[in-house]
């Protein structure tokens, strides 16, 4: 299971707590959290995505963004 899956698996977990919740409180607190969960598994999300990419490219984001993504047109 990926970090994104645990992260999301967590926020439903909390927002179940959150829907058995005796009070208010609990509630608000508790979906607050839960969002918190679902912002981590975005980031974990975009990690990923990012790992893919420079995967594939076989160059660092960096070096690309000053090159340009043209660069290797020249080689």
């Amino acid at each position: 299971m990926s970090k994104e899956d645990d992260y999301k698996l967590n926020a439903a977990q909390t927002v179940d707590l959150a829907n058995r919740a005796a009070s208010v409180a609990d509630k608000s607190h508790l979906l607050d959290l839960a969002e918190k969960w679902l912002d981590l598994a975005d980031r974990a999300h975009a990690v990923r995505q990012r790992e893919r990419r420079r995967k594939t490219t076989g160059e660092h984001p960096l070096l690309r963004h000053k090159l340009g993504p043209d660069h290797r047109e020249f080689e």
